[in-house]
């Protein structure tokens, strides 16, 4: 079997999605993968593909559990002799105080057995970046950003250093500005400084794309970096400089036929104040919108069979549909409580619950658009909402087209719901990004090569 050129262990789907789409838009074949298949399955998927992401579903599990499946997920993608590892998480450095970024870092280091790697969670064509070691998402301090409102993974400090540290097992040291802003030669000398001083993990400040190149020129031989997707954005042109961007193999099977004249289904479980923007813009413009409440669906009052059919008579017809549970802070934290005196005393174990309950609604829709030539694709809003339809669907691996927007490609599902699919974390996109992704849809084979 060829090599493949790069791998990656992304924290979340929509993760593995955003960097997977940075590697396709730079002309590296590229497929997604959802959890860890059998080795036979995933030899016979990465046929074609010059790189492999794997989502392994780690953001908000306990950091031992983060550590598992990230060693066991880099010991998968081993077997395909990647030239170059990654571990992704998101450019807003969500994690839980404990992890689960540094015993993913740990994990990966330690099947690797390697001793030194860079975090790089700057991603400056989407505003964040970080200074000192302090982390921005665009003129405000992370901790200052909507992100301290995430009802799972509020991020409250923006010192990275200290963060990190206190979430791995290793030392954490700072590639600072005036490193990276002399240029290459300049940063690698100030990676083996750390290095030869203790450091096994570097945050690396950046501030502007040229910092972005300078960073992915002089980590690419490290054999190992963390971090955003801004290393699928420059890498590969460092790849072709060196005529390394052949694609392994022949290429993929021909993408099946979109169902034609059926409307796609939009699913939004993500609070933030972007996606909230984008579903009232949907609204305004006068698409069917179905508004449900956690409480609907997990104190099981909800009609599922009743919605999913009204639903799935307007995919029938050509319409796109939104259905959705963002909410505000106060609802949020309210039906949050309400969970807590059912049995969902954590924050991660409710909003898991509900992401499989509104997954759970996807699929009932789904399988009975199949009957009627199927719904013309599929749009997620939301890590953990993507995650969980994802698994409810058994998506299994998807092929990775070119960006809508930055950080989020048009996505085709290769299991057994056979249609376009994106998936868009919570903070991406503009207000109008839902007709952006719907009119990628209806433009599918464009997006692919």
């Amino acid at each position: 079997m060829e090599s493949l050129l790069f791998a990656a262990v992304a924290d979340d789907d929509t993760g593995a999605s955003d960097l997977a789409g940075m590697l396709a838009g730079a002309g590296v074949r590229t497929l997604l993968v959802i959890d860890l298949p059998g080795p036979e399955e995933l030899a016979r998927w990465r046929r074609g593909f010059g790189a492999v992401v794997l989502a392994a579903a780690t953001r908000n599990v306990a950091p031992a559990l983060a550590y598992e499946r990230t060693r066991a997920a880099v010991r998968l993608l081993g077997a395909l002799r990647p030239r170059l590892f990654q571990i992704k998480y998101c450019s807003t450095f969500d994690s839980t105080p404990e992890g689960n970024i540094g015993p993913s870092i740990d994990a990966a280091l330690d099947e690797l057995g390697r001793d030194f790697t860079v975090a790089v969670p700057a991603l400056p064509v989407n505003g964040r970046t970080t200074y000192q070691g302090y982390h921005f998402v665009g003129r405000q301090l992370l901790s200052d950003s909507p992100m301290r409102l995430h009802p799972l993974t509020p991020m409250t400090n923006p010192d990275l250093v200290g963060l990190l540290g206190r979430q791995t097992k290793r030392a954490v040291g700072l590639a600072p500005f005036e490193a990276v802003d002399a240029g290459v030669d300049a940063l690698k000398k100030c990676f083996a400084d750390l290095r030869a001083a203790g450091v096994c993990v570097a945050v690396v400040d950046c501030l502007h794309e040229g910092h972005a190149e300078t960073i992915c020129r002089a980590s690419e031989g490290l054999g190992l970096v963390t971090g955003s997707s801004v290393f699928g954005a420059w890498l590969p042109r460092v790849w072709r400089e060196r005529g390394m961007v052949e694609e392994a193999g022949a290429a993929p099977e021909p993408l099946p036929r979109v169902a034609e004249g059926r409307g796609c289904l939009v699913v939004a479980g993500s609070c933030s104040e972007a996606t909230r923007r984008q579903n009232e813009l949907f609204e305004r413009q006068g698409g069917p919108v179905y508004r449900l409440s956690p409480q609907e669906i997990l104190s099981g009052a909800l009609d599922a069979k009743a919605l999913a059919g009204s639903v799935r008579g307007h995919l029938l017809e050509g319409r796109h549909c939104l259905v959705t549970t963002s909410a505000g802070a106060e609802e949020v934290g309210a039906a949050q409580r309400w969970g807590a005196g059912r049995g969902l005393k954590t924050a991660a174990a409710f909003g898991e619950a509900l992401a499989y309950g509104l997954a759970g609604l996807v699929r009932e829709v789904l399988e009975g658009a199949l009957e009627g030539a199927g719904a013309g694709g599929l749009v997620v809003a939301g890590g953990e909402t993507s995650g969980a339809v994802c698994r409810r669907l058994s998506l299994g691996a998807l092929r990775v087209g070119r960006n809508i927007e930055p950080g989020v490609p048009l996505c085709f599902s290769l299991g057994r719901f056979a249609l376009p699919v994106v998936l868009k974390s919570g903070n991406f996109g503009g207000e109008d990004f839902y007709a952006k992704a719907l009119a990628a849809v209806s433009r599918c084979q464009e997006f692919f090569d």
